[in-house]
């Protein structure tokens, strides 16, 4: 059965949703501020959905762009409750993304590019297993995926290993016909990061210690936890002098290697919708 939209937004969802639209418009307009949204009008429990399409419409936004934001809206309601990082861990972290994101518009149906992913996800390198799906996978609801694990602690580089080193575990993949376009669909990924609060511990490792221990005790770390290069080299970054703020620098460069993975998978399927490799 197809997942409907909720009728009932709490206030949190209400602004995101706005603040989402209002960017994809922006973006799609090729301009750099998007434009605000007024208070639509409050039910007992939430803000109603009718009055958040209508605050959106008036505001100028796009019935198309309020849809893709409710796509997205469902995918953050269909991932389970994660653990929450602690506001020491963002502060020290700088406040880093809780979820990495990739999104493309695909020149093929929903049916193809969802049969495109069931050729390229489950294969090598990517070896994704599905584990969930809520409403209907042609019409914005959601798939849940398992990233496995590196087959090997040793292993550099590849799919597992980036989105490994981002702390990334899962991802959630929803498809959305292209409105006005026959044979275009938008396919996007969102992937929780679950590694703050553990980037944390190893950033206050590495701020005590100098570069020859803690490079030592992070190695370690990263045998007996899988955190990879981040734990390997925090400890040298520490000992050259760019402590706290080098660490900080490093997080973030493993965030976006995990971004980067993410995209390299969507133009796979993008790639492999399109019939231009190794088409069924």
């Amino acid at each position: 059965m197809t997942e409907r939209d909720p009728e009932v937004l709490s206030e949190q969802e209400a602004a995101r949703l706005w603040e989402r639209a209002a960017q994809l418009q922006a973006e799609a307009a090729g301009r750099v501020e998007p434009l605000a949204v007024h208070d639509a009008a409050t039910v007992s429990s939430g803000y109603a959905l009718a009055h958040v399409r209508s605050a959106a419409l008036e505001a100028g936004i796009g019935s198309e762009f309020v849809d893709a934001a409710l796509a997205d809206l469902r995918v953050e309601r269909a991932r389970p409750p994660a653990e929450k990082s602690t506001s020491l861990a963002r502060k020290f972290l700088n406040h880093p993304p809780d979820t990495v994101s990739a999104q493309r518009v695909i020149e093929a149906t929903p049916q193809e590019v969802l049969s495109a992913m069931e050729a390229v996800l489950p294969e090598e390198p990517f070896r994704l297993t599905l584990t969930d799906q809520q409403g209907d996978p042609l019409d914005r609801g959601v798939l849940v995926f398992d990233i496995q694990g590196a087959t090997s602690i040793l292993l550099q580089g590849g799919f597992a290993f980036e989105t490994r080193e981002a702390g990334l575990r899962q991802v959630f993949v929803s498809l959305r016909s292209v409105e006005g376009a026959t044979s275009s669909c938008e396919m996007t990924m969102h992937s929780p990061v679950t590694s703050h609060n553990l980037g944390l511990g190893i950033g206050l490792v590495v701020t005590g210690l100098g570069a020859g221990v803690g490079g030592l005790a992070l190695g370690a770390l990263r045998l007996g936890g899988g955190i990879g290069p981040i734990g390997a080299v925090a400890g040298v970054l520490v000992g050259a002098g760019l402590g706290v703020k080098g660490y900080r620098a490093l997080y973030r460069y493993a965030l976006r290697r995990g971004g980067k993975a993410l995209e390299g998978l969507l133009g796979a399927v993008a790639v492999r919708a399109k019939g231009v490799w190794g088409g069924s």
